[in-house]
């Protein structure tokens, strides 16, 4: 209980942080009979954080920063968009797809954006999401998956109807955390690109095209 009453402490404190770097934490409201490890999920740009609760803490806290588990840096569990399912680029002779103006995020760190989405069939588009479209990060040169975001998203359906010859704004969730060890806990600064896949309520599944990231330190 001693541990858990000085983390509590130390919890609420870096909840009311700006910016917050706590994902996901245990709360205060099931105190009775708490009992270690206590895991814990911080921001990707969070590894100050991190390095603070494990010498504090050691093996009562089990941390994850985005995607990657802390010290460790290995993948954990299943973020948004991995694995990525092999899907064709959208033909932009039906289905057209463009940033609603530049894209610039730092690193470790999410932001809403939008993707305008044209619509050249015969037909309604009608784009299924949970409320916004979440897109992966990838290498622009080899269109490799390397991060994207990885907190809490919303499990409930939103469908977005594009009519015929229109373009609608769709809400784009961008994050940056690293799904790679190699680079680190977050995709570092660069020109990187974003993917969204674009899933009809009829028809086939697609993908766009690489569309440009900028990430900033």
């Amino acid at each position: 209980m001693a541990t858990w009453e000085e983390l509590k402490i130390i919890l609420a404190r870096l909840q009311d942080a700006d910016p917050a770097p706590l994902n996901s934490w245990p709360g205060p409201e099931d105190d009775p009979g708490r009992q270690p490890p206590f895991q814990i999920e911080l921001a990707p740009w969070a590894v100050d954080v991190a390095a603070e609760l494990q010498a504090r803490f050691g093996a009562d806290v089990e941390l994850r920063v985005g995607a990657l588990q802390y010290p460790q840096r290995t993948l954990a569990g299943r973020p948004a968009g991995w694995p990525r399912a092999p899907l064709p680029e959208a033909d932009p002779a039906e289905i057209d797809s463009a940033l609603d103006g530049p894209l610039r995020i730092r690193s470790g760190h999410a932001a809403l954006h939008g993707l305008l989405v044209g619509n050249h069939g015969p037909g309604d588009l009608e784009i299924q999401t949970s409320g916004e479209l979440i897109p992966t990060v990838v290498d622009p040169a080899s269109g490799q998956l390397v991060g994207g975001y990885s907190g809490a998203v919303t499990a409930v359906l939103k469908t977005f109807t594009v009519a015929p010859g229109a373009t609608e704004r769709i809400p784009l969730l961008v994050g940056t955390a690293s799904f790679v060890p190699d680079l680190g806990y977050a995709v570092p600064p660069g020109e990187w690109g974003v993917q969204a896949d674009l899933v009809p309520a009829a028809g086939t599944a697609v993908r766009t095209p690489v569309l440009p990231l900028t990430i900033t330190p």
